[in-house]
């Protein structure tokens, strides 16, 4: 008997010891099993706001471990496989608030609602969820879980349109900023840009005639007296400027009356550039005054922008610091004023934040690497990274940057 307890000890033994090594040397499997849990109140009304949450819960795939997996909610009206729209927030834990805002904005593109114009309001309907789960880094580890229905989703409009304000002035008859004129000025407006909606940075290229400009900015069609005015002074009369190499970086006021004047204008296209934030106007003529308006960008970041972080909180800051592609064709430009301790920087395809690696630079790793203008030009290779071009012999003035795409290459050219 004290034999056979001996033999089971051992045997509890092995078998401890085969369980440890299992749970200290996990094997990965592509999933095959996740479950979504249908919420208690699947069937309640649920009446999507801007700032509301609801729970939803889940089991992790059967990734043969405990992995650290990554959950999107994925939305649909049908509940028919290829008709799912999945949202931007990305979860680690099986459970989450999930952001009625972001249903709301998934049904609303589902519908096809591109603008706030185009919105019809509904009657509550079905709306069908499911999660995508995944491992980054690892093919194979993306599985969806099972479709929960929640019967009575009442959505609103969650698809904001870029904002504007009115040019008025003797370019357009002097038109009233009055709301029955709306039709007249859709063509004096300045707006957002797409991607940074509720900046409150505006602009428009407008086809300007010779002869003297006169004009001031209306951010609401409210009238003359609305208090909507926005303008160089407060009082009711205009201020000269000049253009200098084509160009004007003033201030303004709000309200404000005074209008801007440029005398002897030769005529042409004129991009006007107002930012509300911080009260200024940007006038370009020429090559710059180009439309920029669904082009698509990457950011300059360095010196020039302050060094401030180029994160989705700083979107606004970043509208000034942009290079377009203005042909569609992986070329992107852009002209910057750089003063001399500015000569320092590196490029961004989107605002990722310090840590992201959506980054372009002279070298992999974080630090400068120097570089001169031959004739007032350089010209270089660059990589996906976040080393900076450091330029030693900027004194400071106009740099017109190019960043190629296609070949990974850089031209900076002192204006």
């Amino acid at each position: 008997m004290k034999k056979l307890s001996i033999l089971f000890a051992c045997l509890v033994a092995v078998l401890s010891f085969t369980s440890c090594e299992e749970d200290t040397n996990p094997q990965y499997q592509n999933p095959t099993e996740f479950k979504l849990n249908t919420p208690a109140l699947a069937n309640q009304y649920y009446e999507l706001t801007e700032d509301g949450t609801f729970d939803m819960s889940w089991s992790q795939p059967n990734y043969g471990y405990a992995a650290v997996a990554s959950y999107k909610v994925q939305v649909s009206l049908t509940g028919e496989e290829e008709s799912y729209f999945e949202c931007n927030s990305e979860y680690k834990n099986c459970y989450a608030q999930v952001k009625m805002s972001e249903v709301a904005e998934a049904i609303c593109k589902l519908r096809g609602i591109e603008n706030e114009d185009d919105y019809v309001d509904e009657p509550a309907r079905k709306v069908w969820l499911r999660v995508h789960a995944y491992i980054a880094g690892i093919e194979g580890s993306d599985i969806l879980s099972n479709a929960i229905v929640l019967n009575q989703v009442k959505e609103y409009c969650a698809i904001q349109s870029p904002g504007y304000i009115y040019l008025i002035g003797n370019v357009g008859n002097w038109t009233g900023p009055d709301a029955a004129n709306a039709g007249a000025l859709a063509d004096w407006r300045l707006f957002e840009s797409a991607t940074a909606i509720g900046s409150k940075i505006y602009s428009g290229v407008f086809d300007m005639p010779a002869g003297q400009l006169i004009f001031r900015f209306y951010t609401e069609l409210t009238g003359w007296d609305g208090g909507a005015s926005v303008g160089m002074q407060v009082d009711d009369n205009p201020v000269v400027i000049t253009l200098t190499d084509g160009a004007f970086n003033g201030s303004l006021v709000a309200p404000g009356k005074g209008s801007i004047q440029i005398d002897n204008f030769e005529g042409g296209m004129m991009k006007i550039t107002v930012n509300l934030n911080n009260k200024t106007v940007i006038i370009e003529t020429g090559e710059a005054a180009v439309d920029t308006n669904g082009k698509a960008f990457i950011y300059i970041v360095g010196a020039v922008s302050n060094w401030t972080e180029p994160s989705e909180a700083n979107a606004a800051h970043y509208e000034n610091y942009k290079l377009y592609d203005l042909k569609g064709d992986g070329v992107y430009t852009g002209t910057f004023e750089l003063a001399a301790d500015q000569n320092a920087f590196r490029f961004y395809n989107t605002l990722c934040g310090w840590a992201g690696t959506d980054s372009f630079g002279s070298q992999v790793e974080d630090a400068n690497v120097d570089i001169a203008l031959t004739d007032g030009v350089f010209t270089g290779l660059g990589v996906a990274g976040k080393g900076n071009w450091n330029i030693t012999n900027w004194e400071g003035g106009k740099l017109a940057i190019t960043v190629d795409k296609n070949t990974s290459t850089v031209t900076f050219t002192q204006k």
